[in-house]
């Protein structure tokens, strides 16, 4: 009988359910369905259990209901205790409406186990103190919040995948599909590398190889603190194409450069010059994700008329090149074709009919083969 690794998904209300289900789901998956699909034994690799604060069923912030395996009280033992997603605005405030979690973690921890977290639950890890002067990641979105609430943390802001400590017993992920990462590193830790190689393949998942950055916006929230600095950010939103747009800003501040630096980066955190640049390269992948137009068009959309320097920079900010990031991100030709195929008559009953109908499934059908 092949070894299972025991793991426990943390599942109190505030738990994103795909991602904790995703999660349960992909463990499960580890040694059965490469198995299944291949005619082989099935060998499942390991034990996973979703834990919340009682047997009853949890409804989650978005609505979805699961039902629990076992408590926090309960204590079961894991190999490996995984904090999902958190939908929640404050670690803080989710140690104080849920202790019972935060000291499931931490006696988890004690006991030996490994304690991993996808996105935003590296905020129930800090708050539980395993994340005191070590590195950690989290959604890029909520970086500064955890920078925030729990500042002995160490947080690599473009990072997917941290660990916390030497032996790999702590270790985070990144934006809410790294959660994907993240097991595939757990299984090939645990179960080894063909394992994992397999459930990647069975289930499709791939790498962040690039970390964060391709996904995150570069520009800061606006800010509110320095009305003269909020006036020069909401110009630039509309004028960041112009020839030079910080000297611009320093004249419509009325401040002499140096104390209109000072108080542009006390203000948003960047210099000036670099605020400029994020907001160009933020426009640079709207167009990329959206429009048609050649990387010397972006370029020029921008404010860049040397496409060499424009490339060199968005790979420097964004972790990969402009075209890479638009095959990555852009819709296909195969979607975009297929969102404007005519609705058949039959068509229309769809949201009544589960089942595609057979000219409708055909059209498609044709659209990718014509396509691929």
């Amino acid at each position: 009988m092949t070894n299972q690794f025991k793991v426990a998904i943390a599942m109190p209300a505030e738990a994103e359910p795909s991602v904790a289900v995703g999660l349960f789901d992909a463990f499960w998956a580890a040694g059965v369905l490469w198995n299944r699909i291949m005619g082989e034994r099935e060998q499942p690799r390991f034990a996973p259990e979703l834990v919340a604060k009682s047997h009853k069923p949890v409804t989650t912030s978005t609505g979805v209901i699961i039902v629990p395996h076992s408590t926090f009280a309960e204590r079961p033992a894991a190999d490996i205790v995984v904090v999902p997603t958190m939908l929640i605005a404050s670690g803080r405030q989710f140690g104080r409406d849920n202790p019972g979690v935060v000291d499931w973690v931490r006696h988890a921890h004690d006991a030996g186990s490994h304690i991993v977290s996808a996105c935003t639950g590296s905020f129930v890890l800090a708050e539980a103190g395993l994340l005191d002067d070590r590195d950690a990641t989290t959604h890029w979105a909520f970086v500064d919040l955890l920078k925030s609430e729990y500042p002995r943390t160490r947080v690599l802001a473009d990072r997917v995948l941290v660990s916390a400590t030497g032996d790999g017993r702590i270790v985070t992920s990144g934006g809410a599909a790294s959660w994907m990462d993240l097991v595939l590193y757990l299984v090939g830790k645990f179960a080894g590398p063909e394992d994992a190689m397999r459930l990647a393949k069975v289930q499709m998942f791939d790498w962040h190889h690039h970390g964060q950055n391709p996904y995150s916006r570069l520009t800061t929230r606006p800010q509110t603190s320095d009305r003269q600095i909020q006036l020069c950010q909401e110009w630039l939103a509309d004028h960041y194409c112009d020839a030079d747009p910080v000297v611009e800003m320093i004249r419509q501040s009325g401040l002499s450069r140096r104390t209109f630096g000072r108080r542009f980066y006390t203000a948003t955190g960047h210099a000036p010059l670099d605020y400029v640049q994020r907001v160009r390269i933020e426009e640079a992948k709207q167009l990329l994700e959206t429009e048609d137009l050649s990387i010397e068009q972006v370029a020029a959309e921008v404010g860049y008329s040397d496409t060499v320097s424009f490339r060199r920079l968005f790979k420097r900010m964004v972790g990969e090149t402009p075209a890479a990031y638009r095959r990555r991100q852009s819709v296909s030709e195969t979607a975009r074709t297929i969102s404007q195929l005519p609705v058949l008559p039959e068509q229309a009953e769809v949201n009544r009919d589960p089942n595609l109908t057979r000219a409708g499934a055909s059209s498609i059908h044709r659209v990718i083969e014509l396509r691929e």
